[in-house]
């Protein structure tokens, strides 16, 4: 009997299928990368032959000019060459930059050392050209030295010196430095860097008059020399002069510009809460202190004190509450003793630390003194507990806490789509009628919350006017000056204006806000009382005009000032310092 058997199928599975699919893709894949890039590898190997044919052919033909023919239009030295242009070669399009500057070679000596006095030895080119392929900008360039046939000169020119510094005196390397002169024929305008020396030197600048230097670098304000105007008739700075054979030289000043990033504020309302220890109704809890005399102190007497004690007074809940502000301890310490203020949440079962990411240095503690709690974000912590902490190392002394005031604001408003004009202090000239021209003046709107960012500012010392309103209260350290290189958060508080006003900023030496000072603001029947907060400054307004005000300004830990005949007419700042 013969059987007939079913042959079995050859072929590739779907996992096969799809294993020589993948082996396939990443190895045509990897050859089509390959062949891409060496593609682009081979075009830009033919750009930059191409570039570089370009520049020796402008090189040679540099080359073949007559010495006192090399030079650029409005450039040092003056020529027919352009400064910049374009041409298309292959299809792509190159830009080309010439720069023919004048070389002082050290084989005579450098600057005022040259052995004869003459800075412009020879003359040295240098051809850049530059193209984009494919998004990736590239370039090639090539430098000679033109040498005269003669003996070198200066005869009808004379050196520009720029000396470029930041404002700290520090000289800057790498600044654009600019020299225009519009009144000679041909007309100057070429631009150099500054080396590291801070330093442009224009070597061979020809003779003349109202050569204008104008100064800035990425990031940095700019300084400029500026012609007199019907508008400007004064300037600060005029154009300087250039004298055959001779060295002009001037000193240019540019720094880091800054943000400013602004709150305004149409309202604000202050609030304390305070604990005098009358009594002990505002302690919650406590472990050997005692109030004694109306201060909170150690457990004991002279010679048995505690060594340490630690008091927590009652919750503070403020209600409303839109921010916290300050905390004011007042008290005495000596060398052996000790008083650290903490703040806590929780009751008195379970006090929870704030950590110092919500309330920096709370960890450690604040001592007896102001400090600022503004950065204690109060929708987080609608509710404090305020601890304190008292040491001493001799148990006959103890320290003493008189009184903690808690301040806090109860409600603001933001100065929203207002209209906010920044001045700075520096000048660039005055009008005809003497007044000042200055060189910054900023106009800005602030949002709907009140607040704008000033970006890239020049550092300085400004003035900030709103039509209609009064400036109750800069707070910041600093007040309006704008160091270099900085962000700074600034919030300014605002009031409706009134003919005559003093605002009060009371600080330390070292510019820091004294908070919980104290001013009085007299003259005869007259007497107004307020307390700084965290800005360092109080407000008065509605004033009569007159010459005889008196000013005391009380704060713990600092002596007492007066200061009389203060004169009030329009809107005043009295600084205080202790």
């Amino acid at each position: 009997m013969v059987l007939n058997k079913k042959q079995p199928q050859s072929g590739f599975s779907l996992v096969e299928i799809l294993i020589v699919s993948a082996v396939m893709l990443v190895v045509f894949g990897g050859l089509l990368i390959s062949f891409r890039y060496s593609l682009e590898l081979i075009s830009h190997s033919r750009a930059k032959l191409t570039a570089l044919t370009l520049a020796n052919d402008n090189m040679e033909y540099i080359r073949s000019l007559s010495y006192n023919a090399v030079g650029t239009v409005s450039g040092i030295p003056s020529g027919l060459i352009p400064q910049v242009s374009t041409t298309t070669l292959n299809g792509i399009m190159f830009t080309k930059r010439v720069l023919i500057d004048y070389v002082d070679d050290d084989a005579d000596g450098l600057g005022v050392a040259d052995s004869n006095g003459i800075t412009t030895d020879y003359k040295q080119a240098k051809v850049t050209l530059s193209w984009t392929l494919r998004g990736v900008t590239k370039e090639v360039f090539l430098v000679s030295n033109i040498i005269p046939r003669s003996i070198e000169t200066d005869v009808g020119g004379g050196t520009v010196r720029v000396n470029v510094f930041n404002d700290d005196t520090v000289p800057l390397p790498g600044a654009d430095v600019r020299l225009i002169n519009t009144t000679l024929v041909p007309n100057i305008d070429v631009t150099r860097s500054s080396d590291a020396s801070g330093i442009a030197l224009f070597g061979g600048a020809p003779a003349g008059s109202d050569y204008e230097v104008i100064v800035t670098a990425p990031g940095y304000s700019t300084d400029r020399t500026i012609k007199a105007t019907t508008t400007l008739p004064n300037p600060t700075r005029l154009p300087i002069a250039v004298v055959e054979a001779s060295v002009s030289t001037l000193n240019m000043f540019i720094d880091e510009l800054s943000d400013v990033s602004i709150a305004a504020l149409a309202n604000k309302v202050p609030a304390v809460i305070t604990e005098p220890f009358t009594g002990t109704g505002g302690i919650a809890t406590s472990t050997d202190t005692a109030v004694t005399g109306g201060r909170l102190q150690l457990q004991g007497a002279p010679g048995s004190y505690s060594g340490s004690g630690v008091a927590y007074l009652s919750a503070s809940i403020p209600s409303p509450l839109a921010g916290w502000d300050y905390l004011l301890v007042e008290g005495t310490e000596t060398s052996n003793t000790n008083v650290l203020v903490r703040f806590y949440t929780g009751s008195s079962t379970a006090y929870a630390l704030i950590p110092d990411s919500e309330l920096p240095g709370n960890a450690v503690g604040f001592s007896i003194g102001a400090f600022d709690i503004t950065q204690l974000d109060a929708v987080l912590y609608p509710e404090v507990t305020i601890g304190l902490t008292l040491t001493t190392t001799n148990a006959n002394e103890t320290p003493q806490v008189d009184a903690v005031v808690l301040g806090y604001t109860e409600s603001q408003s933001p100065f929203a789509s207002e209209s906010l004009i920044f001045t700075g202090a520096k000048s660039i000239g005055t009008r005809a009628d003497a007044s000042i021209v200055y060189k910054t003046v900023i106009s800005t709107t602030t949002n709907a919350s009140g607040q704008v960012t000033l970006r890239n500012i020049e550092a300085d010392t400004y003035t900030v006017s709103s039509a209609g309103y009064d400036v109750a209260a800069v707070c910041v350290p600093t007040g309006l000056t704008v160091v270099p290189g900085t962000n700074t958060d600034l919030e300014l508080l605002f009031a409706p204006d009134t003919a005559n006003s003093l605002r009060v900023a009371v600080t330390t030496a070292g510019g820091s806000p004294v908070i919980g000072a104290v001013v009085e603001l007299e003259r005869g029947a007259f007497s107004e009382t307020q307390v700084t907060g965290s800005c360092g400054q109080v407000f008065f307004n509605s004033l009569t005009p007159a010459i005889d005000y008196t000013l005391d300004v009380q704060a713990a830990g600092y002596t007492s000032q007066n200061l009389v005949n203060i004169d009030i007419s329009g809107d005043e700042l009295q600084n205080v310092t202790f």
